[in-house]
Parts: C-alpha cells; sequence; structure tokens
C-alpha cells in the first residue's frame, strides 16, 4: 500500500480504493469507515467525498437519455472538453463508438463523469480505466467490458473485422 501525497486528486481516490478493497460495492456502501480509511491513508477529506459522489453518479439512471442519435452523424468535441481530453482521448472514444463497444449514450457519459474529474493529468491510460469502470456497473455492458477487459489484462492491441 502506497501511502498518497498531498496533491492527490478525485482518481487517486478511486484507484486507491480499487487497488486495496477488492469489492469496492462494500466500500461504497460503508461510506463513513472507507471514509475514515482513506484519511488514515492521507487523502484530503475534500477529495474522499467528490470520489465517493462521483461512483454514486454511476448509478444515475437519466445517463442514458439522448434524444435521438444519427448513426451517421460525427461527434465534434468542444473546447471544454478539449481542455480535459487529449487527441489520443478523443480518437479512443470514437474508436470506440465507431467499432459498437460504446453506444453514443455511454460515451457521452463517459465525458459527462471525465469532465466531472477535472483531472489536469487525464490521459489515455486513465480514460480506458474510467470506461471500463462505467461498463462494469453497468449489467447490459458485460459484453463490452469483457472485450476492454481482454485488451487491458493482455496488453495487445484489438482485433477489428
Amino acid at each position: 500500500m502506497s501511502v498518497p501525497s498531498m496533491k492527490e486528486n478525485t482518481l487517486d481516490v478511486l484507484f486507491y480504493l480499487f487497488d486495496n478493497f477488492s469489492d469496492y460495492n462494500d466500500a461504497s456502501q460503508n461510506r463513513e469507515v472507507m471514509h475514515s480509511h482513506l484519511q488514515t491513508a492521507g487523502f484530503p477529506d475534500d477529495q474522499i467525498s467528490k470520489a465517493f459522489d462521483w461512483l454514486e453518479s454511476l448509478g444515475d439512471e437519466e445517463h442514458h437519455t439522448l434524444l435521438q442519435h444519427n448513426p451517421l452523424s460525427v461527434r465534434i468535441f468542444s473546447a471544454k472538453e478539449k481542455r480535459w481530453l487529449s487527441t489520443d482521448c478523443q480518437n479512443y472514444l470514437i474508436f470506440l463508438s465507431n467499432s459498437s463497444i460504446l453506444s453514443a449514450d455511454t460515451r457521452e457519459f463517459i465525458i459527462d463523469k471525465v469532465l466531472a474529474l477535472r483531472d489536469i493529468d487525464f490521459d489515455l491510460d486513465k480514460l480506458k480505466w474510467v470506461v471500463m469502470l462505467i461498463l462494469m456497473n453497468d449489467p447490459e455492458k458485460e459484453a463490452e467490458y469483457t472485450w476492454m477487459d481482454d485488451i487491458a489484462m493482455n496488453d495487445t492491441p484489438p482485433v477489428y473485422h
């Protein structure tokens, strides 16, 4: 177990939770105990609260509610999105959408969750982790999660057909 520095952000708290607790669902159900443990580990209160709020927001049902999505449309990233998502991250999200791993709704939800993190050091590896976390929390996305997990565990590029 590594001891966090004071520069930690919300994503660092989430990484710490998943690295140190095998069943994060139990951890989120006992928020006070986990909050105390994270404080003892050196995380600031505000980042701990933001991490738990972020995790709880994954269960929001309204997130999959695009009014209409034209499959021929092109996703253009706004200036705000470009601030938090590098070109590599943008391309990866588009690749996952074009590969039918992410629906347009799920892609937009992921973008919202990334923006909520406000992580200035956000990169492609962190995006992959966020994508996997969101897919893991959606029972209807088990096949997509398995595909992403296979890539992550084998550290091999995907095969396209």
